[in-house]
């Protein structure tokens, strides 16, 4: 066995009951105990030799780190928690950069299908979906009966989610 071990070792075995004791005192959870001392000695472990030498004298400053470290992750959490739970039920969905560039390619083979209509069906389409238009107005307008705009309606959206299927 080299030096280096048995001096991790001996370092283990002298500081590790306090270091335990450290932990349980401030996070009252024995798991988390244990894992933030294994992590300690993993920190000291990665130390050159020379940093290693003098570890006994700041094993509890590495200690104390890594609980600030713990605090800060645990607040960005709860903050992250709180904000989804803020958001929750009020139709707003959180922001997922893979949704969003699913959204914008979506949106993009929509305006694409859109231009692919012929002219009077997208007309129709459009003033019914997005200027919310009757099919009474659209087709006194068009000087077609309401059934006629239903089928344009139909086919504008029956075009438009084929587009959509294709692309998946």
């Amino acid at each position: 066995m080299s030096d280096r071990q048995e001096a991790l070792m001996d370092m283990h075995r002298d500081h590790r009951p306090g270091l335990l004791a450290f932990f349980l005192r401030r996070v009252h959870n024995h798991s988390e105990a244990e894992d933030l001392t294994q992590e300690v000695f993993a920190r000291i472990a990665a130390m050159d030799d020379r940093e290693m030498r003098r570890a006994d004298a700041y094993i509890f400053q590495v200690a104390a780190n890594l609980l600030r470290d713990r605090g800060r992750r645990m607040a960005v959490r709860s903050d992250y928690v709180a904000g989804a739970r803020a958001t929750e039920g009020t139709g707003i969905d959180p922001i997922d950069p893979h949704r969003v560039a699913a959204g914008r390619e979506a949106i993009h083979i929509l305006r694409a299908g859109l231009d692919d209509l012929p002219e009077r069906t997208r007309q129709i389409f459009l003033l019914f979906r997005y200027e919310h238009l009757d099919h009474r107005t659209i087709a006194d307008s068009f000087g077609i009966s309401t059934s006629a705009v239903q089928k344009h309606i139909y086919r504008a959206m029956a075009y438009l989610v084929d587009r959509l299927g294709e692309a998946e």
